[in-house]
């Protein structure tokens, strides 16, 4: 069992928000939940706010959450910080919070402390980027014995989410590093989840993962 593995104690990191991002497969879902659970802090996705849209929304953001699922792409960054902003200024995010996901555009992380400052929660922020090969990613979720095969889990819908994930994915990562009170770090999401979230509790317990390094010139 992975508490087992790492305790089962409660993390006191104070006001802090802990942001994962990294493509589909990485394992983004089970380390914030982990990480949710040994912290105390609330679990946040854009996934699951845009799904319940979606689904439940006959309006203006509705629509747009359904367009966004029928093409396979992503949601606008503004239209995105905008819907968010209202879950970020809950009363249950008042010590900070665990996301799942984000910083997905440059416009989205280029406004993404706007959002927090206007929801009241501009806290420090570290991104988690959980970084994996692209052939291990087609095997967790389409080619694999038990890959996760999704009804949307097709080649063709996997190329176009995958390709929207890495466009212009170093101009995100210059913002994030940019940012005096953000860190961004990286960790190798290819070993098994006991493994990979051992290294994201040593992270937020002691520090010792190495900053992402720069771009080389």
């Amino acid at each position: 069992m992975i508490e087992r593995s790492i305790g089962s104690e409660r993390i006191e990191i104070g006001k802090r928000i802990i942001s994962f991002i990294g493509p589909e497969g990485s394992g983004k879902t089970d380390n914030s939940n982990l990480l949710s659970i040994q912290t105390g802090k609330p679990y946040l996705t854009t996934g699951s706010i845009l799904r319940e849209l979606a689904t439940n929304d006959p309006g203006y953001y509705g629509e747009k959450a359904r367009e966004m699922f029928a093409s396979h792409t992503y949601l606008d960054g503004k239209l995105l910080l905008e819907i968010m902003c209202d879950r970020f200024s809950k009363e249950d995010t008042s010590d900070g919070f665990v996301l799942d996901g984000g910083f997905r555009t440059v416009e989205e992380t280029d406004d993404f402390e706007k959002t927090l400052i206007k929801a009241g929660r501009n806290f420090p922020v570290t991104v988690i980027y959980l970084n994996i090969p692209l052939e291990t990613i087609y095997e967790r979720l389409i080619t694999g014995e038990k890959a996760r095969k999704r009804n949307d889990d097709t080649k063709e819908a996997l190329d176009s989410r995958l390709e929207k994930f890495f466009y212009r994915l170093e101009e995100r990562l210059d913002l994030i590093r940019k940012n005096p009170n953000w860190d961004l770090v990286e960790i190798d999401a290819l070993p098994p989840l006991n493994i990979v979230y051992k290294n994201v509790y040593e992270l937020i317990i002691h520090g010792k993962t190495e900053k992402f390094p720069e771009k080389s010139p």
